[in-house]
This record gives C-alpha cells, structure tokens and sequence, in this order.
C-alpha cells in the first residue's frame, strides 16, 4: 500500500510542476519531507481504509487503524523535529 501512496504523491507533485513552475519547487520540497516521512502517505491510505470499515460496521478494527496512525504519526513527528534540530 505504501508503494501505491508513494507513487500517488509523485505523479502529483509532478502535475502540479507541469502545471504552475513557480510553485512546484514549494510542492517539491513540501512532497520530498512528506515522503521521507509517512504522513501524507498514510492518510492516502488510512482515510479510505477508516471509511469503508465504518460501512462494514468493524468499529473495533477502525480504532485499531486510528490508534495505529496516530502513534505513527505522533512518532515520526517526534523523530523529524529531533532530527531537525539536530542540523540546525
């Protein structure tokens, strides 16, 4: 699923350069820290993943997902700002 999310995010950032010149490197820089983490990753994949589970009625297995993606993204925050101050 990564690899779908990943894949996903690129051709867009890559659109979105065709499209507007000025801002892609903005978006290039904003799709390189994203992807080097999982955040915009994740919700690619989770949101979609949340939605249908709340229409199978599997609520136990849905905050399961939602417990999971917070920690992971609580934890990758965690470790880019401490890998940011440490360059700064």
């Amino acid at each position: 699923m990564h690899i779908i999310a990943v894949t996903i995010v690129i051709i867009f950032l890559w659109f979105v350069n065709l499209i507007i010149p000025n801002l892609g490197y903005q978006l290039n820089t904003f799709g390189a820290f994203g992807l080097m983490g999982i955040g915009i990753s994740q919700l690619i994949y989770v949101i979609p993943l949340i939605i249908r589970l709340k229409q199978q009625q599997r609520f136990e297995v849905m905050k399961g997902v939602i417990i999971g993606a917070v920690l992971t993204a609580l934890l990758n925050g965690g470790c880019w700002l401490f890998i940011l101050s440490a360059l700064q």
